[in-house]
């Protein structure tokens, strides 16, 4: 009986291996069937198409309202073509539509793929050649591989070649650009079984998730697109959307994001991309020109990106579930919303998060571009790029006010106040003037300063601007404010959506309201709306407004076809510097979280936070309750508080925190990114504390905060 068994056992084990090797074998080759089972899912829908019927033409295949010929920019017309397309496809296939496998609608698709293979429109904006319209048609063709009746094979094909043809390689892009062009690789691979496309299509997905001084995710933790221009919305999102998607179908395969990726994609996201917005909004300055497009701003719909986190990276799945009821809107913009400061020392960005509210400064450098202007979008920009602030509590405090801004009264900025707002050099890769742009940074505090000089389109105006932040006020100084521009010089502390309750504002402890449509210009102690207190503790000629402003989108957005007027009621507050001011200053403190005047008024009495220098040399703010000094060098120079002293021979940015304790510890950076060593010495009540700061060696890190604890020295 053992003589029998053995040969029986190693032919049974033969048998196993040999349908075990064919079912990897089956299981490698549906790889293609299960990402398309995957795309299918993501994509599905259940279209109404009863109005875009009646605009089909059976003759030919074509709509009666589309315009084939237009080669518009953006918003190319001859795309609603395969959008409409695309729904009969999924109005044809969905069991739940009326259409479904329905032989009238079948024809219309296949003429109507037909008609457009043959008349192959042309957009002028690559984009809708090389993403839009290829990857439209690749999720059509999947979805219809499901159909009762499928696309003729010899059309699919033809289509298929032409998407190869004309859908360009992705390896010769980068970013978010990069991903889209693979998205429609990974589509048309899936659909002609040509795994070593596919390959090629995913590696081009997954190659930008890397750390890079070119387009992309930045050291800093930000990300550049279009050259070295800050786009953490916009083309953020589509690289976001775009891996997440990828991701998601390939996830459980051979194919699935490696770990070393993913956490690049997690930590942009919680760190930086999800920070940046507030309750279901983003920050105007961190998306680009999308800006310029009515309800871009509002991000609820991103909360898809967080939700495939959550099965992509459960690590974290808890903070990306806050994220998602954030975004819609099940939870208030500070549920679980921890502290943190950042300054992004690549993108010349600062961003100060708070569970009460959020604060950014956006600047523009040598190193990085201005804010674009391009095919026809974000006309007014000039001045966003200028030490920009957003203050926001809610998130929706600028939303929709673009139209009707005064676009030379930007939050934040000095600028003067031009009849036209003029186009920068180049509408797509204009770099800054300023040499001296950055800020130092302990992860939960900061300071941030810019040397702004403008000599373009008489303009002709220079400011020294800093912000220092803690946890209940951002102070934020100006010095050194002179111009010879022949217009009005004006620093803009905000200029948002006015609230329900009018503004309360004091003057030599007299308190009133603004009604609407009323304004004043002279000198005011603080003020409060919508539950932000402004605080001027140097006084100066402030303006305070409260009106309806009125504008068009068109004026911003030409590619938006709204030129009716529409009306908001607008606060701004702000300083007047006169015309051709000389080395004027300002100063204020925001205090969100203040709604009345016995709140102000408790506030400006405690005198919790001191200015102890505004000028061309050194800006400087302390906190008496954090023990926190804050401090701009502007040049080599000395400080000098009670018994503190700081002197550096170098100009930087630092910060000294633990002076009681006898243990200071001290944060500094170079925003000039010189990568010259900085001597600063310390003495604290006698005692004298010094150190060498060495940059990094790498001048990827000039910018970078580094911290010390000091060693004590004898005098």
């Amino acid at each position: 009986m053992k003589t029998y068994c053995l040969p029986l056992i190693i032919l049974l084990i033969a048998i196993c291996s040999g349908k075990q090797a064919y079912a990897e074998s089956t299981a490698n080759n549906d790889e293609f069937e299960t990402l398309m089972q995957k795309i299918r899912k993501d994509f599905a829908a259940n279209p109404s198409i009863d109005e875009i019927l009646k605009e089909y033409n059976d003759k030919d295949g074509s709509f009666a309202d589309v315009d084939y010929a237009s080669i518009q920019r953006t918003n190319w017309p001859p795309l609603v073509h395969i959008d409409r397309i695309y729904d009969f496809v999924f109005a044809y296939t969905n069991p739940q539509n009326k259409y479904y496998k329905d032989n009238a609608l079948y024809e219309k698709i296949v003429k109507g793929l037909e008609f457009w293979h043959q008349r192959n429109p042309w957009c002028h904006n690559w984009w809708y050649n090389q993403i839009a319209e290829p990857q439209k048609l690749g999720v059509l063709l999947i979805q219809m591989r499901t159909g009762a009746r499928q696309i003729p094979a010899d059309l699919e094909k033809r289509i298929l070649d032409r998407i190869r043809t004309d859908g360009g390689d992705p390896a010769k892009w980068t970013g978010a650009n990069r991903t889209d062009i693979a998205l429609h690789w990974i589509y048309r691979s899936c659909l002609s079984r040509n795994e070593a496309d596919l390959k090629k299509a995913l590696e081009n997905v997954y190659n930008p998730i890397v750390y890079t001084t070119e387009e992309g995710f930045q050291y800093d933790n930000s990300y550049f697109q279009h050259g070295r221009q800050l786009y953490i919305g916009g083309y953020g999102d589509e690289i976001l959307k775009g891996i997440t998607q990828v991701a998601m179908y390939t996830k459980g395969t051979q194919y699935a994001l490696p770990k070393d990726k993913l956490d690049i994609v997690s930590k942009f996201m919680r760190e930086t991309y999800y920070r940046t917005i507030r309750g279901q909004y983003m920050l105007f300055d961190a998306m680009g020109r999308s800006v310029s497009r009515p309800g871009v701003p509002n991000k609820s719909a991103t909360a898809l990106f967080a939700s495939r986190m959550i099965e992509l990276d459960p690590s974290h799945k808890d903070e990306y579930k806050a994220i998602v009821e954030r975004l819609q809107g099940k939870k208030p913009a500070e549920y679980q919303v921890t502290p943190s400061h950042t300054h992004y020392f690549k993108g010349d960005y600062t961003l100060h998060v708070r569970p009460a509210y959020t604060f950014d400064v956006r600047m523009t450098s040598t190193r990085t571009s201005r804010l674009e202007y391009g095919n026809g979008e974000n006309l007014k920009t000039y001045f966003v790029s200028d030490g920009c602030t957003n203050i926001v509590r809610r998130g929706n405090e600028y939303d929709g006010i673009f139209p009707v801004w005064n676009w030379t009264r930007i939050p934040g900025v000095t600028a003067p106040q031009l009849d036209s707002i003029p186009f920068a050099i180049s509408d797509w890769q204009t770099p800054g003037t300023s040499t001296f742009a950055g800020g130092v940074s302990d992860s939960l505090y900061g300071a941030t300063a810019y040397v702004y000089t403008d000599n373009y389109k008489g303009i002709n105006t220079g400011a020294h601007k800093a912000w220092f932040f803690f946890d209940d006020e951002v102070v934020c100084l100006g010095s050194g404010i002179s111009s010879t521009s022949e217009s009005e010089v004006q620093t803009t502390v905000n200029q948002c959506l006015a609230s329900t309750d009018e503004p309360l504002y004091a003057y030599d402890e007299q308190v009133s309201s603004l009604s609407l449509g009323q304004e004043r210009s002279a000198g005011i102690d603080w003020a409060v709306h919508d539950n932000i207190g402004y605080l001027f503790p140097e006084g100066g000629k402030i303006f305070i407004s409260h009106k309806n402003q009125s504008g068009n989108w068109y004026a911003i957005n030409n590619s938006v076809n709204r030129k009716e007027n529409i009306q908001k009621k607008v606060f701004t507050i702000g300083f007047e510097h006169g015309k051709h001011p000389q080395n004027a200053t300002y100063a204020y403190i925001v205090v969100p979280g203040k709604g009345t005047a016995s709140e102000m008024q408790a506030y400006q009495k405690a005198d919790n936070v001191r200015i102890l220098s505004n000028t061309k040399q050194i800006q400087a703010v302390c906190n008496r309750s954090l023990n926190l000094y804050q401090a701009i060098f502007y040049q080599p120079g000395e400080l000098a508080d009670g018994n503190f002293k700081v002197k550096t021979d170098k100009p930087c940015a630092l910060m000294v925190k633990k002076i009681s304790g006898g243990k200071p510890v001290l944060h500094v950076a170079d925003p000039g990114q010189t990568g010259q060593s900085i001597r600063i010495d310390i003495t604290v009540s006698g005692k004298k504390y010094s150190i060498e700061h060495h940059p990094s060696t790498d001048p990827i890190y000039a910018g970078a905060t580094t911290a010390y604890n000091f060693q004590f020295t004898e005098n």
